[in-house]
């Protein structure tokens, strides 16, 4: 160990890295040739040290003339799994609970959790010196990421992140970077200088949704105000990433839904051929901060569309608030006794083609959106709204972002906002508490002093409404008070001030674009994917690392199914996501000598569940 420090191999490490990323990564080698400003390696009788040139600091303690960078590196070496400078994060999953209104998913669920020892507890073995995803808030000199390496390490995804080429040119003293691109995946490995990119973020929890969404294994050095950011925009990208799988049970009621609804020939809207309105539409959800907006709602009524989402509804209307167009999207039996509540009246009704189809049956006036995101949505493939998921809001803005180029928000939070009730007053849900639920994120507010908390669902709705307004190039005014959304001007009500324009002649337009349209129920051949499946799992697991590297290939599958034909990737994506994620749960007690019988019976759990899915699917075609 003690040789790592030794003169003559710190240079050696240093050029060889050097000669690397010349050849692999030339920008931040262009940065490592540059001089040291802030930061620069102490290396003398004493031993090792990180040096601050600005106040001549050290980072690590001096005692006794001997420094104590190895020693320290040595400690935080030592068993990350378990040891107290680490964190081992499980994003608040396990144990699993039982996903008990998806009865055929939940089968094979338990069938998985079943082969695993009941006493297990929380016992974790991955085998040995293999890592789950693993992200560095710092390298702190590089020495405890060498060490690692000389145990053996190989860690399934590795993100490293420093704030100083300072730092990461110390870094190349210790760590073989070469050695160490081996002992991850390809494209696995990421290096990152300053804040991690949200793009980056992006592409991880979807090419790598489910072993990302489980286990990842933490080491923040610094502990500083910046890699606390860096800590929270990886937590929020992780729970955000959690939520939105789908199942098929539901994917399966959508599309009984859909061909129920498709017999009374709705209008069906037609994105392709559109032409956009002068108007804005403000688009209302149902947040608590609806409350303090209906006054601007009233008034401006006659000068903007107003689209309302879902519950939101009610309040609006007690507010005596003229609505234009009501978005529902809810496959849900009680949806119709919402409406009647409400009441929906004559107000047109905007819904996805999945909706309940007695709640459909309320409406004087329909019209009917493909909601993309769905597998029932792509009967009609250039038909799907994209973006339009998760919640009722993410409809409301998706549809309106195409009928006009400029929205407002309205009341929603996508959020809980300190000291309110998660929905505004009067709603369908009555009395709330204000309790703020736990691991719950605080996140960005809309507005300065408000403290808002965001889960799950929350942070990938409010995602993908900025995706949304980045992709349609939409201006997007937020007069909510809750979590600032991407790509929106923060607004109060009071300083938004609109013209007067043609209104009825908006409404027109809006209609029109909604046209009758035959469509008839799918002949999907499953035979690809059933093939591509059974071939990926077939794969011999004998190891904690092969069992991460097949589910990984499973989802890339998943992903690849669902863009060539959507309909029978989104039927089985995310029951299939939820029995790996069962399976990664199930194997983490096994000793590694236990895998291989493990592997043979959850092999033929997923290939039957999915069969049984599968036979489902056709005799409800049949019906």
């Amino acid at each position: 160990v003690e040789g790592l420090i030794a003169e003559g191999r710190m240079q050696a490490c240093f050029e060889n890295n050097l000669k690397f990323f010349q050849a692999r990564l030339p920008k931040l080698y262009a940065k490592l040739l540059t001089p040291p400003t802030l930061y620069n390696l102490l290396s003398n009788e004493g031993g090792v040290n990180v040096l601050n040139l600005t106040d001549h600091s050290l980072l690590f303690p001096c005692i006794e003339g001997q420094h104590q960078m190895l020693n320290l590196a040595k400690e935080w070496a030592q068993s990350p799994l378990n040891n107290p400078k680490w964190r081992l994060d499980d994003n608040d999953i396990t144990p699993l609970n039982p996903l008990e209104s998806l009865p055929l998913t939940n089968e094979g669920c338990q069938a998985l959790l079943n082969l695993s020892p009941t006493e297990s507890g929380t016992i974790c073995r991955l085998g040995a010196n293999f890592y789950p995803p693993t992200i560095f808030y710092g390298l702190a000199g590089g020495l405890c990421l060498a060490l690692l390496l000389e145990q053996g390490a190989f860690f399934h995804a590795l993100y490293l992140c420093e704030e100083h080429p300072d730092l990461w040119r110390i870094s190349c003293y210790f760590v073989d970077y070469a050695r160490l691109f081996e002992a991850t995946p390809p494209s696995a490995c990421v290096l990152i200088l300053g804040q991690i990119p949200p793009a980056l973020l992006q592409n991880i929890f979807v090419t790598k949704k489910i072993t990302h969404s489980f286990l990842h294994l933490e080491f923040d050095p610094y502990k500083n105000e910046n890699t606390q950011e860096q800590a929270q925009s990886f937590h929020q990208a992780k729970k955000s990433a959690l939520r939105g799988w789908g199942s098929f049970e539901d994917e399966m009621l959508g599309l009984n839904n859909t061909l129920e609804n498709l017999k009374t020939n709705p209008p069906i809207f037609q994105p392709k051929h559109l032409k956009s309105i002068d108007l804005p539409i403000c688009v209302v959800g149902n947040g608590p901060s609806l409350d303090s907006l209906l006054p601007f709602l009233k008034e401006n009524a006659p000068k903007m569309v107003v689209f309302s989402c879902g519950t939101a509804l009610k309040v609006l209307k007690r507010a005596g608030i003229a609505i234009d167009f009501q978005i529902e999207i809810e496959r849900i039996g009680y949806l119709k006794e919402v409406l009647l509540d409400a009441p929906l009246g004559d107000t047109p009704l905007i819904c996805g083609n999945m909706l309940n189809p007695e709640a459909l049956s309320c409406a004087k006036e329909a019209y009917v959106f493909m909601r993309g995101g769905s597998g029932s949505g792509y009967l009609a493939p250039n038909l799907s709204v994209e973006f339009s998921a998760p919640f009722v809001g993410n409809a409301g803005v998706a549809i309106a972002s195409l009928l006009s180029h400029t929205l407002i928000l309205c009341g929603l939070d996508c959020g809980y906002i300190e000291g309110q009730t998660k929905h505004a007053k009067g709603s369908y849900y009555g009395q709330e508490d204000l309790q703020i639920p736990p691991n719950t994120l605080e996140v960005r507010a809309n507005f300065g002093k408000t403290r808002v908390f965001s889960d799950g669902l929350f942070l990938l709705s409010a995602k993908q409404m900025g995706q949304l307004f980045a992709h349609r190039q939409n201006k997007v005014y937020n007069l909510s008070s809750g979590a600032f959304i991407e790509n929106t001007t923060p607004i109060r009500a009071q300083d938004l001030k609109l013209a007067e324009r043609n209104k009825a002649k908006a409404i027109r337009r809006i209609k029109n674009a909604f046209k009758p349209l035959k469509l008839r129920p799918p002949k999907e051949d499953f035979s690809a994917f059933q093939t591509a499946l059974t071939k990926l799992l077939n794969t011999p697991i004998n190891t904690k690392k092969d069992l991460y590297a097949l589910v990984d290939d499973i989802n890339a599958s998943s992903i690849d199914t669902t863009r060539k034909q959507p309909l029978v990737g989104l039927l089985f994506e995310g029951s299939l996501s939820h029995l790996c994620l069962h399976l990664l749960a199930a194997c983490l007690p096994l000793k590694q000598a236990e895998l291989p019988e493990f592997y043979t019976k959850a092999k033929d759990i997923i290939l039957s569940t999915l069969d049984k899915m599968h036979a489902t699917y056709q005799a409800s075609l049949k019906e």
